[in-house]
């Protein structure tokens, strides 16, 4: 995977993402903020990929900075 494009996977929502989703998968309390993924960007290695989950933009933010997480688990 090439740094300077964003994941490719569940993390992205491809297929998912609704903006409000929320219960859509049986969450609540979803918020329409940042969701961190797994992936480090290769091109400045401080950042990591995430998601909003209000518009669906795909971004870096450092590593520092404070986003929600989604848990997921896998299996079929």
């Amino acid at each position: 995977m090439r740094g300077d494009h964003p994941p490719v996977g569940p993390f992205t929502m491809r297929g998912y993402y609704q903006p409000g989703a929320k219960g859509r998968s049986g969450q609540t309390s979803v918020q329409s903020a940042n969701y961190w993924s797994s992936t480090t960007n290769a091109n400045n290695t401080s950042n990591a990929w995430n998601v909003n989950f209000n518009d669906g933009n795909v971004n870096t933010n450092d590593k520092s900075n404070n986003n929600y997480v989604w848990c997921v688990r896998g299996g079929a």
